[in-house]
């Protein structure tokens, strides 16, 4: 019984990652469960054997992004928390130009006008994400290296937004915008910004 669940979880693994390389490529509506089974290499009776509906495949994308933005904060090297900062940032970039489609999942309409869940769904993730990044700036505020003046919840969102609205753009510019080094350029004047000691900053470099 626990091999065949090991199996039933790797197939549905496999599934919810060909689901989210086509949405890297296409918006949502335009695929369909049998190009998905296509991906993977199986029937379409295959994937409805794991996944009711496409409904049900588009949750297991987002259990994935959950957990790449996770692994996002848990990966990134325990360094002083201006560069945890940093490095988290640059792996979010990396996702997106690896082909987790952040930028698509966000425009989707089946995030706005879909099943509620989804829309729910991707404002949880965010927010747990954005709770972990707040945690790192409050480590900062207490190492003397963020201004203790500045809140971190808003920190956050304004930390998110050096790579969101460029991402959007990177996604118009069919890759044509160079997003890693708009990042790279935004943080500086981000990291000048908000530390409390502008000295630190050249150390750190």
């Amino acid at each position: 019984m626990r091999a065949k669940k090991a199996r039933t979880e790797i197939r549905q693994e496999q599934i919810a990652q060909a689901a989210m390389k086509l949405l890297a490529l296409r918006g949502w509506q335009c695929i369909s469960l049998a190009a998905i089974a296509k991906e993977v290499g199986v029937v379409t009776s295959a994937v409805y054997r794991h996944f009711k509906s496409k409904d049900e495949v588009l949750d297991a994308v987002l259990d994935l992004v959950e957990q790449c933005f996770r692994s996002n904060v848990q990966v990134a090297p325990a360094n002083d928390p201006i560069t945890r900062l940093r490095d988290v940032l640059m792996r979010h970039v990396d996702l997106i130009v690896s082909g987790v489609p952040v930028p698509r999942i966000i425009l989707s309409e089946a995030v706005f006008t879909g099943h509620p869940r989804h829309r729910k769904r991707v404002q949880k993730i965010y927010q747990n994400y954005l709770a972990e990044i707040a945690v790192i700036i409050r480590a900062g505020q207490e190492e003397g290296l963020i201004q203790h003046k500045l809140n971190p919840e808003t920190l956050s969102i304004m930390w998110l937004g050096l790579v969101q609205s460029p991402a959007i753009l990177w996604l118009l510019g069919q890759g044509n915008f160079d997003l890693k080094q708009h990042c790279e350029r935004a943080w500086d004047l981000f990291e000048a910004a908000i530390q409390s000691n502008p000295a630190s900053a050249a150390s750190r470099k």
